[in-house]
């Protein structure tokens, strides 16, 4: 299988149909020839800053055409694309940052200030966009994005080619259970995503709404899928659930990647007489929640059940018509996945176990984390690259979602599912969205807190939320503690991120079911004896 980089892509859909909309946008749109003219323009600009084939090149961007033309411009140089959460501070832009090992930093005018104070070795300047930076941003050189735009539209030279094997961009993960890194995505890894997309009958005619950020593989995944089929993209800045509707007839986006904040939100919107016929037709649900099929009937949409992560492009998915409670089935026979214990020992079907993939193709899985090495060879074990998410196999070959490793709960001597009790504290009216987490026990092991978002203007106090999860949960899985908050922490992509929930912990706002006086035990039941079943000489129940 041939697999080509951006700018083998570029220039192919450029020759062929340079007048066909690759990318529309509120206000315009870019044809194919046009892209590759704008591209081509930045891949100069940078390359008279100094960008050499290999280099990593930091962006700073909002979801939009400038973030698009980062990507495409950096590819056409030679190098590799860093693009930043712009929700990033402090610290964490610093490691992000000091991990890319960026000399060139493009970034939003509005966000530059916030690199004052940043220990960043490497950074030389900054690309701003949008404006002139603040007057306090001066540590660093600074060139406006303008410049760039206006360099020569001249293909870059031989040098600037890249093999499929090298470096395309690298992702930040999102940082639900630890420190950020940086996963190194080749073209081969987009080229798999691309795969993954088409495989649900998408094709040419198709246009991608990419409202998931660009600086995550559900953003930057769908601009390599429209580069590998000549499809064309939707590019929105954000997710708005009033307007969201409008933008996908306006920019005629027939398919997307939907986290399910943006499901909720919108099936909480009041109905329109129009809600079945928008050109939405295909979505890919992730992760899948109860409300999906209700989604799915009241937007007219076909779904699939996406897992992916940004190390491994999507090695299943299941069709609205399979068994939907499951991840599905490997997409191909490319992929080998193995659920294995603490020792890397396959478990049986139906227990539960670490799952470990790798694909038959080199290159398709993250070849490592920029800049740490302890992490990808803890990560890539046996031969194996090890995910982190427990899941177990039932017998027909549906895989099913238990939860992440570095989320289980220990309780008791027992092992608990944080997403288990999250979809039994969903599962009251009054509750929009929970999230469950380990704190220390003045006992042992771990004990079970929950933070819990009412929908709004729900009135629900902890102990009736108690009361309604203790007949659902085993004994020692009805959570310890409760509080209610505004809103949960989430990641732009709408992972939940739990670090900070353990790190806060319980506090003076919390709930104790304990303390209430609610203690959750066992039920006892009696234990026939090993001769017969009668009960015992004193005529009770032994």
């Amino acid at each position: 299988m041939t697999v080509m980089t951006t700018r083998e892509l570029l220039e192919r859909h450029a020759a062929h149909t340079p007048d066909r909309v690759f990318a529309a946008f509120p206000g315009g749109a870019w044809t194919w020839r046009e892209t590759l003219d704008r591209a081509r323009s930045v891949a100069n600009g940078l390359r008279e800053l100094g960008v050499t084939p290999g280099d990593y090149v930091a962006s700073w961007l909002p979801n939009g055409c400038d973030a698009l033309l980062s990507l495409l411009g950096v590819n056409l140089a030679g190098a590799a694309q860093v693009p930043m959460n712009v929700a990033y501070r402090g610290r964490l832009l610093e490691h992000a940052l000091r991990t890319s090992q960026a000399k060139i930093l493009i970034a939003h005018h509005e966000l530059a200030p916030h690199l004052d104070g940043l220990d960043l070795p490497d950074l030389r300047t900054i690309v701003v966009v949008g404006g002139a930076a603040a007057a306090s941003a001066t540590a660093y050189a600074q060139r406006s994005w303008t410049d760039l735009e206006r360099a020569s539209s001249e293909a870059p030279p031989p040098e600037c080619d890249r093999r499929p094997s090298d470096d395309m961009i690298v992702i930040f993960t999102s940082g639900t259970t630890g420190h950020s890194k940086g996963v190194r995505c080749s073209y081969h890894h987009h080229d798999a995503y691309a795969d993954w997309f088409s495989a649900g009958d998408l094709g040419p005619d198709d246009r991608a709404l990419v409202v998931l950020p660009l600086f995550h593989v559900g953003g930057s995944g769908w601009v390599f899928w429209a580069l590998r089929t000549g499809a064309s993209l939707a590019l929105m800045p954000r997710f708005e659930t009033a307007r969201f509707w409008a933008d996908v007839e306006a920019l005629g986006a027939t398919t997307c990647t939907m986290v399910g904040a943006m499901a909720n939100f919108l099936l909480e919107a009041p109905p329109r007489p129009a809600d079945a016929q928008t050109p939405m037709r295909i979505v890919l649900a992730t992760p899948w929640m109860n409300a999906w099929p209700e989604f799915a009937r009241r937007f007219g949409v076909k779904l699939w059940a996406a897992f992916g992560m940004s190390e491994v492009p999507g090695p299943f998915r299941a069709d609205v018509g399979d068994d939907i409670t499951g991840l599905g089935r490997e997409i191909s026979p490319e992929w080998e996945v193995r659920l294995v214990d603490a020792y890397d020992m396959e478990v049986p079907d139906g227990a539960p176990g670490e799952l470990t993939v790798r694909h038959r193709r080199p290159w398709v899985i993250t070849h490592g984390y920029l800049g740490m090495p302890e992490a990808t060879a803890h990560a890539w074990r046996n031969g194996w690259f090890h995910t982190g998410d427990i899941v177990a196999r039932r017998s027909d070959g549906i895989f099913v979602y238990v939860d992440r490793s570095k989320d289980s709960i220990r309780r008791r001597g027992e092992n608990i599912s944080s997403l288990e009790v999250e979809l039994e504290l969903q599962a009251h009216p009054a509750v929009l969205a929970a999230a469950v987490v380990a704190v220390p026990s003045d006992r042992s092991d771990d004990e079970v807190m929950a933070f819990v978002q009412r929908r709004a203007g729900a009135a629900l106090t902890g102990e009736e939320l108690i009361r309604f999860v203790i007949p659902r949960l085993p004994h020692y899985m009805v959570p310890r503690y409760i509080e209610f908050v505004d809103e949960l922490p989430r990641t732009p992509t709408g992972k939940l991120r739990k670090v900070e929930l353990r790190e806060r912990g319980v506090g003076a706002a919390t709930w104790d079911r304990e303390q209430a006086g609610i203690n959750v035990k066992a039920q006892r039941l009696s234990v026939p004896s090993s001769r017969d079943d009668r009960p015992d000489a004193e005529g009770g129940a032994s």
